[in-house]
């Protein structure tokens, strides 16, 4: 049997990531043949390693182990003037505060090289898995980066959503950071939950592993120390609020 893996809202977690491509190794080991993974966004936006996320990307899309779009944050940072020299702009963003100065210092840290790596990235994801045609976006089809698919509805909701797609097999949405696994009679719609950002303090980090044939999706857990990102946050004279919701989800 043939997978791919998919995971959104990186957030700008490195441990969180490099424990996810590590489980993915893993899985590989154990005999999945994973033929390739999909990220959903958000690339960057809370945590402070934009540019180690940006250096493991590189190389795994290098390899052509990946594919990439963006997500909320990561079309924030998108949306700047490549010829700010600074990244005032974010200010007028209408999130809370400590998520504006989260993001004046990924724009920073990204640099100029980093900032185009994101501009790059597509909006959507089209692809095909074995005979699946599949349509990926870190929202939603028709709101791709402020729409929302939320979790645990009735069929009728992800019909609604999926009619529009019906073309498409799959539907691969990031916004609702809980797993979702829905059949309805027009397609799948499946969101991987989240790696770097915590939807809420008992939630693990997860993603999905997608059977290509059968579309069987199973949710696997990964662990990581949050710790590190919470000594580095303070490190960098980042928000403390940035540690509440690292430990307890919610922005």
């Amino acid at each position: 049997m043939v997978y791919v893996a998919v995971l959104a809202n990186v957030n700008g977690n490195l441990p969180a990531l490099a424990k996810a491509i590590e489980k993915i190794e893993v899985l590989k080991e154990e005999g999945y043949e994973i033929e390739k993974y999909y990220i959903l966004g958000n690339i960057v936006g809370l945590f402070p390693y934009p540019r180690e996320i940006l250096d493991t990307l590189d190389d795994l899309i290098r390899n052509n182990e990946v594919s990439v779009i963006r997500g909320e944050f990561d079309q924030v940072i998108a949306e700047s003037d490549p010829h700010a020299e600074g990244p005032d702009y974010i200010g007028r963003v209408n999130y809370p505060e400590h998520i504006k100065l989260a993001l004046k210092y990924t724009w920073e840290k990204l640099g100029h090289e980093g900032r185009e790596f994101i501009r790059d990235l597509p909006v959507y994801l089209v692809d095909r898995i074995g005979k699946n045609d599949i349509f990926g976006v870190y929202g939603s089809p028709l709101d791709p980066f402020g729409g929302k698919v939320l979790p645990e509805q009735p069929t009728s909701y992800y019909e609604t959503i999926m009619r529009p797609m019906k073309d498409y097999e799959i539907l691969f949405v990031a916004s609702p950071r809980y797993p979702v696994n829905a059949m309805t009679r027009y397609g799948r719609v499946i969101c991987p939950g989240s790696i770097g950002f915590p939807p809420g303090r008992e939630h693990k980090a997860t993603f999905a592993l997608v059977d290509v044939d059968t579309l069987h999706t199973k949710f696997i857990e990964v662990d990581y120390d949050k710790k590190l990102i919470e000594e580095r946050i303070r490190r960098e004279g980042l928000p403390e609020e940035l540690v509440r919701i690292l430990y307890h989800g919610k922005i």
